[in-house]
């Protein structure tokens, strides 16, 4: 008879080691704009965050028109339309980190036999597009840290800016929901929303190359078609069509900035066979066409219909 062994019950299979000092952190700065700046339209794969220190200055989230001043904190995630400019003329300088979320997915928060609740998911999934607090204290010096760590070099300092990054956005979560139903399945129906919401962005984000099926995705998860799109708009305040398309339009503005592909080839690798659709689609997103953001945005480029210079980066 074979003997068999039984780990201890309190024990961790690791399947996929993330080492501490991996480098998550895109951009750590402390940044200043003058009026007259503009920004045009764009999107990506990081999260970004935003803290105020003087002045004013405005942006456009998912066609919502914003304005912060001083001491305001905002974080916009991943796959969000968004542009940042000066309405008025004042001078505003702020904190900026860009970073990367994949890494913090695989965090898991909770110990749940029915779902898994990811680092990513508690910060993202309870909002719509971005959060917008009033920065305290502790948020001020988590910043400041970050960007510190990062302006160093070194295993040390990167593994310190990620740990600093985890406090930060544990902090966040714990001010935007103190009684912690999300992690600890107080809310009856949450954690099997997110679960299900969560597979279709894991299902989109491996396949957008290819042609999606809402059915397809729902089958998996032995849900209604229906039913999937009703909740995933609820927590996504997007459908999952509109999801699908802003994913794509943001891995296509990766190929553009670091890649010499045409845009046919471009839209052919984002699981888009006809480029005049990608052209469209780009445009209702972002508002100019694909080529004439491949100029502006590559090439720095003056705005001509406005007289305001369109920046490579915010």
């Amino acid at each position: 008879m074979t003997e068999k062994h039984h780990l201890p019950q309190n024990s961790i299979i690791v399947k996929n080691e993330i080492p501490l000092s991996m480098q998550t952190i895109i951009s750590a700065t402390r940044q200043m704009r003058e009026f007259p700046y503009n920004f045009a339209k764009h999107i990506h794969k990081s999260i970004e965050i935003y803290l105020i220190d003087s002045g004013q200055c405005s942006m456009n989230i998912n066609n919502t028109k914003c304005t912060f001043q001083k001491n305001d904190f905002i974080i916009i995630f991943q796959n969000t339309v968004h542009s940042l400019y000066m309405e008025s003329p004042n001078t505003c300088s702020f904190r900026h980190i860009h970073f990367d979320p994949a890494p913090f997915s695989q965090w898991i928060l909770n110990q749940n036999e029915h779902y898994n609740l990811n680092l990513i998911s508690a910060l993202t999934m309870p909002c719509e597009h971005y959060y917008h607090l009033s920065a305290n204290k502790k948020i001020s010096s988590l910043v400041t840290s970050i960007i510190e760590e990062t302006e160093e070099e070194g295993i040390l300092s990167i593994a310190l800016s990620n740990i600093h990054l985890v406090e930060l956005m544990l902090h966040i979560i714990k001010l935007t929901h103190p009684d912690l139903s999300l992690i600890t399945d107080i809310g009856a129906q949450t954690p099997e929303h997110i679960r299900y919401v969560s597979y279709a962005l894991s299902y989109i984000h491996e396949n957008f190359s290819k042609k999606i099926l809402i059915p397809e995705i729902a089958a998996h998860l032995n849900i209604s078609a229906r039913y999937l799109s009703k909740i995933f708009f609820q927590h996504m305040n997007l459908t999952i069509l509109n999801y699908i398309n802003l994913y794509r339009i943001n891995h296509a503005i990766d190929l553009m900035l670091h890649t010499d592909l045409t845009l046919t080839n471009i839209s052919a690798i984002i699981g888009l066979k006809d480029s005049q659709h990608f052209s469209k689609l780009f445009k209702n997103a972002i508002g100019i066409p694909p080529n004439q953001y491949r100029k502006l945005i590559i090439h720095d480029t003056p705005d001509e219909t406005s007289g305001k210079e369109i920046n490579a980066a915010p």
